[in-house]
């Protein structure tokens, strides 16, 4: 069965105890390892049992493909729940463990163990994924990156429990920074949290100027520095900054990832646009709202990009995601190439 949306975190922190086993996976490997962790606490009621917990590899069942049966039959030595952390970093024994799910589903009262699998990301023709999700007594949990709103959400969260402070914009130009892999939130969260010295500072409030000395990625060039240039058309400037952008250990990939969310804001505002709203309102309905040093070169996008436009640059910037994962694919040129060819025609409408 799928556990989606808001039931996630109950779930997680009261799960069925008549489900044998929970298949988290996803993009967002630190979040499945978090969500992972807080499973097998929930399960393990006896927290001092060193050999409660078993932890398995996909290689681990290559060489032995029967360890994982014996370890979800196997009883625990000293009572209580039994809990097995499976780390799949491939599915080539995907079909021996979909068989095994498939046993213990037919048969749960076979089982003496809890079940905790983590991957990364599986497709909807993964047989591991396709088992779990048709199953009675298995649960399938997606991980996928938070969304800019979430990590402000858990930026405030750990703040607000350090009692420190941040401006709302210094918030705003902070979340889209380091929105990606839980684990790296959390790091940049805490670094901050350091540099703040544990709210034991009074009166001191996170500034931008604390996120460009500090942050990852504040400190030289940014994803909004590429993107801004890009779509205003400065060709020269846009083609620098990425490249620095990439020296700087700036992903191609995560730049596409901002570029791609960009162009999703400015088709919605001029959708708003193009139904009779004015440019001001039509950037109000935005959420989260545009970042106040954005706004006016917002505006002017909205003024060069036609919404036909718009469109089309979202479509050639998924055929590009397509290519930046090909094994071997040369992606500081192929991102490159895509945002001369956007810088080139904002020059040109300018």
């Amino acid at each position: 069965m799928k556990i989606t949306g808001s039931r996630i975190t109950s779930f997680l922190n009261s799960p069925n105890h008549d489900l044998i086993g929970t298949l988290l996976y996803g993009p967002d490997r630190g979040l499945v390892k978090e969500r992972g962790k807080i499973l097998a606490k929930t399960y393990s009621l006896n927290k001092d049992d060193i050999f409660g917990a078993t932890v398995l590899t996909s290689d681990d069942l290559i060489v032995d493909p029967g360890k994982l049966d014996d370890e979800i039959s196997a009883l625990s030595m000293f009572g209580g729940t039994r809990v097995i952390r499976l780390r799949l970093d491939h599915e080539r024994n995907g079909v021996a463990i979909s068989k095994i799910i498939k046993k213990y589903d037919n048969s749960p009262k076979m089982a003496e163990a809890k079940l905790i699998v983590e991957a990364g990301e599986l497709t909807q023709r993964s047989v591991i994924r396709k088992t779990f999700e048709a199953s009675a007594c298995f649960a399938s949990i997606a991980c996928y990156n938070l969304s800019t709103p979430e990590v402000i959400s858990l930026i405030k969260s750990h703040f607000n429990d350090l009692s420190i402070n941040i401006e709302k914009n210094a918030l705003q130009y902070w979340a889209p920074l380091i929105k990606g892999d839980l684990a790296l939130i959390k790091s940049e969260i805490e670094k901050m949290a350091i540099y703040m010295g544990y709210g034991e500072r009074k009166n001191r409030t996170v500034t931008i100027d604390d996120i460009k000395k500090v942050a990852a990625g504040g400190q030289d060039i940014t994803i909004p520095d590429v993107i801004m240039n890009t779509m205003s058309g400065n060709l020269s400037e846009a083609d620098s900054l990425f490249h620095r952008a990439v020296k700087g250990k700036l992903n191609s990939a995560v730049i596409l990832r901002g570029l791609q969310n960009y162009l999703v804001r400015l088709i919605q505002a001029k959708t708003h646009i193009n139904s009779g709203e004015s440019p001001e309102s039509a950037i109000n309905t935005l959420r989260p709202p545009i970042f106040y040093m954005h706004k006016s070169t917002f505006l002017n996008h909205l003024k060069i990009w036609p919404l036909s436009a718009l469109h089309k640059a979202l479509s050639q910037s998924l055929i590009v995601e397509q290519n930046l994962k090909t094994a071997g694919a040369p992606q500081e040129a192929i991102m490159g190439r895509l945002l001369i060819a956007l810088s080139s025609y904002s020059k040109r409408r300018s």
